[in-house]
């Protein structure tokens, strides 16, 4: 018997279109996000009277909606005009000033970034987005190094009529940010909450009716992920959990999902959340293999090996992604009147905690 005879054909398997599970999908409608859909609008419709419009920081917990939300709103606005052009920059893949404006280049159309610096760039970016207006929106902010911030200070100063919106998970990230930036910036503050269990339950419902054939995925299992997903307060588990349910049903050459197959993708959730780490980039990646090989060290110390170059917030903030990402521990210890940090590689919750 060969290794694929067993597999189930195209027409027979039990999706029907598993993009829906991808958690960047942007449905046909975007539910009880109703508000906060309207809050993002406000601040963009000045920009229909040619007046510059509102900044905007949005914040709340992973996986509740905030980029999917804001990436509706900017569909929208480019269904209904070509006077405002909608830029969308993730900040985790674009760590980097020269990155995010030479991801803007590419949106915009603009292909001569070859041997020019991020300043020559900046100048050719305002010369088209000032001929009309733009909105920017800057994902995953917190994870840009304090010495890409000068990126947002551009925005402000060279770029006549737009609205920038912040998307981060950290709500303490204004805090840190230069002062002389957030004075010209000023952002209104928009914390989207936790969705509900219905909501939840509604949301898993509508994804899993456009992944799956209908009459395949059972409510019972429906409500047992949805239930799970709560718990955990993160869209993207439950996304995970249909998808691997699913998974497990074909291999076993089911026609249909049932309770047990969901059960099991329940069981390999720890190994969902430990593959966070291949979502690192190369800098994070590298900073966990310093603390895997350091273990136990003070975050000072740490800092010392890893890149004393770049300041000790920036480093500091790493470290709390990786520790808000499972991946590593952080310890308080008090030594007389100091007090320090020890960073330990893993997580302190058991894989049965998941």
């Amino acid at each position: 018997m060969g290794l694929f005879d067993d597999a189930l054909r195209d027409n027979e398997s039990l999706f029907k279109d598993d993009i829906a599970l991808n958690a960047d999908f942007t449905p046909p409608k975007v539910s009880y996000r109703e508000n906060e859909n309207d809050r993002i609008a406000e601040c963009i419709k000045p920009l229909f009277q040619k007046r510059s419009g509102k900044n905007l920081f949005i914040t709340g917990g992973p996986g509740i909606g905030k980029t999917l939300a804001t990436r509706k709103v900017l569909e929208e606005l480019e269904q209904k005009t070509d006077d405002i052009i909608p830029l969308y920059v993730n900040c985790w893949k674009k760590d980097s000033a020269h990155k995010i404006i030479s991801g803007i280049c590419a949106q915009i159309g603009y292909r001569f970034t070859v041997n020019k610096t991020t300043e020559q760039l900046m100048n050719e970016v305002a010369n088209v987005l000032n001929k009309r207006s733009c909105v920017i929106v800057l994902d995953e902010v917190d994870k840009l190094p304090s010495e890409a911030m000068s990126i947002l200070y551009s925005f402000s100063e060279d770029i006549f009529r737009k609205t920038i919106i912040f998307i981060t998970n950290d709500k303490g990230f204004l805090s840190f940010l230069d002062r002389r930036i957030y004075s010209r910036l000023m952002p209104e503050i928009l914390e989207f909450r936790v969705y509900n269990r219905d909501e939840t339950y509604g949301i898993l419902r509508q994804r899993m009716e456009y992944a799956f054939v209908k009459g395949v995925f059972c409510e019972d299992c429906l409500r047992k992920v949805a239930e799970k997903t709560f718990e955990l307060k993160d869209l993207r588990v439950g996304l995970h959990l249909l998808r691997e349910a699913g998974n497990v049903a074909e291999r076993k050459l089911k026609r249909k999902v049932e309770v047990m197959d969901v059960e099991e993708a329940i069981g390999k959730l720890a190994e969902f959340k430990s593959g966070d780490v291949k979502k690192l980039n190369d800098k994070e990646n590298s900073l966990l293999d310093i603390i895997k090989e350091n273990s136990g060290k003070s975050s000072k110390e740490l800092h010392e090996i890893f890149d004393s170059s770049i300041s000790y917030r920036t480093f500091s903030r790493r470290l709390k992604d990786l520790e808000e990402a499972k991946l590593i521990h952080i310890e308080e210890e008090n030594v007389g009147a100091v007090k320090r940090s020890l960073v330990h590689f893993g997580s302190l919750k058991k894989l049965s905690d998941f």
